[in-house]
Parts: C-alpha cells; structure tokens; sequence
C-alpha cells in the first residue's frame, strides 16, 4: 500500500491510524492470497458448491492427505467455541445467512469429522472473512484484533496453492 493511500485512510476512516505494521501486513497479505487462490485454483469463481466441489476433486486426488489441517481447525475451535457453544466471533461470519453452517459445525464441534469436512469446514470460515473484508463487515469495527486471523488464514490458504504447484 502507498504511503498516500495509508495516509488518506488513516484520516479518513475511524481506527485505521490505529492498525499496526504487522496488521496492514496480514490483510494485504490475505488480500493477494485470496485473489490467487480463488483465480489460479478456484477458477476465478468461488461460493459454497465450488468450495465443496473443489475438496472432493482434491480428494479424489489424493491431496487431502498431505494437507495439514488439524492446527487450523484448534485455532478455529479456540477462537469461535467456548464451553461448547458458539461465540460472538461465529456469529460474526454471517454463516446462517448463506446457510452452510453444517460442514462448519461439524469442524467445530466434531472431534472425529472427515478430513473431507474439515476442509470444507475450513474454507468456508475463510471464504466468509474473505465477504467480511471485501464487502465491508471487517470494517465495522476497523480490523482490530484481527491480525491472528489473517495469519492463520494465509498459511492455509498458502497450502492449497501450494498443492496446486504440486499438481494436486
């Protein structure tokens, strides 16, 4: 991002003064991650079926069995669960709206869930932070304290592309 433009929306928008240099990172990061990964591997097309469809290809493939998972999947257990029920953080995904919160509960709440399921449980999480920052969501509350988020995100995102170089 230009020095221009970080200046313009730290006046402009309320809280952006307040991100720091590692936060900018993570979104700009996510930003050029997503557009890859949904360009290169998703076809330049990404929603829920395509995202289901996309697992079960890899599968087939044999790419699910290289793909590390269950790290993420605590991190979304610890970050959207709390006594077994959901937190604000879920809620915040606007997962209901779209209605797929299925392989998503599944993920969080399921132990013993597929890889299959995980996967897609997964992906979907991100492609809703992925809405959530590109349609205006994230903005509500001016990115704070999203900065373990897009981390996580990123080096998910960064192992399908990296199937992707695989072949897979």
């Amino acid at each position: 991002m230009t020095p221009e433009t970080l200046e313009w929306l730290s006046i402009k928008v309320s809280g952006f003064a307040k991100l720091t240099e590692d936060e900018l990172d993570a979104i700009d990061d996510f930003s050029f991650l997503w557009n890859l990964f949904e360009g290169k591997i998703m076809n330049r097309r990404c929603d829920l079926p395509l995202i289901r469809n996309y697992v079960q290809q890899l599968e087939e493939r044999g790419g699910l069995e290289i793909l590390e998972v269950e790290w993420y999947v605590r991190y979304l257990r610890n970050r959207y669960l709390k006594d077994g029920d959901v937190t604000d953080y879920y809620y915040g995904l606007n997962l209901g709206v779209h209605n797929n919160t299925k392989e998503v509960l599944e993920t969080l709440r399921n132990e013993d869930a597929s890889k299959l399921v995980k996967v897609i449980g997964c992906l979907i999480v991100i492609y809703r932070l992925r809405n959530n920052l590109f349609h205006g969501e994230k903005w509500q509350y001016h990115l704070q304290d999203q900065l373990t988020n897009f981390v996580q995100e990123n080096e998910f995102i960064k192992q399908h592309i990296q199937l992707d170089v695989q072949g897979y």
